[in-house]
């Protein structure tokens, strides 16, 4: 006996919110308790109350998995075209200096020392951070350039570094606030390292 070609087949299993949820929110709390040295992934199935199937289909190491714990809690770059390369650089800054104030530092510190001999886990996390973010400056800058602002592009990474470095130093070197008027600077600054002040 054949099957009709009516037969409705079957949809695949749909993501659970609630799983992931549960998964990331134990990836959080046991790299807060017991740093990265200290943390499995079966203390996250254990913790999460799902099956080591639930996970893996989901984040397939180890690296991945707190990668995406640690992305989840912080604000990911918004594509903000406000005409002028000095409101989107504005606007940049702005997402970056929220990414730092969700920082966990419970976390951060941790991690930071791993990433010096872990390169898997260094790839994972530049892949779910900078990676983002040098996608995002890229169409900034490819922007700027369109409407004549930029008559010299740089090389978007290069860019990122004279962007962001002075909210990283305000931010983990002097260790002040990352005010309004501050960012308000450091767009101006990074407008005329673009040259975009000149057009």
């Amino acid at each position: 006996m054949t099957t009709g070609a009516s037969t409705p087949v079957r949809p695949g299993r749909q993501r659970s919110q609630a799983a992931d949820d549960a998964i990331l929110t134990a990836t959080l709390e046991l790299l807060s308790d017991r740093g990265y040295g200290g943390f499995t992934v079966s203390a996250v199935i254990e913790r999460a109350g799902v099956s080591s199937a639930t996970l893996y289909r989901r984040w397939p190491t180890k690296q991945q998995l707190v990668a995406a714990a640690v992305a989840s809690i912080v604000p990911q770059p918004t594509a903000a075209d406000t005409g002028t390369l000095k409101g989107d650089l504005r606007a940049f800054l702005i997402d970056f200096s929220q990414s730092i104030a969700a920082r966990r530092e419970d976390i951060a510190e941790g991690l930071a020392h791993e990433l010096k001999h872990n390169p898997e886990l260094a790839a994972a996390l530049r892949e779910k951070f900078l990676v983002p973010r040098l996608d995002e400056l890229e169409k900034v800058l490819s922007r700027a350039v369109q409407r004549g602002e930029l008559t010299r592009r740089p090389m978007t990474e290069v860019a990122y570094s004279l962007v962001v470095g002075p909210i990283y130093h305000r931010a983990f070197v002097m260790v002040r606030p990352l005010t309004a008027d501050f960012l308000a600077e450091a767009t101006l600054q990074a407008l005329r390292g673009l040259g975009g002040d000149r057009a």
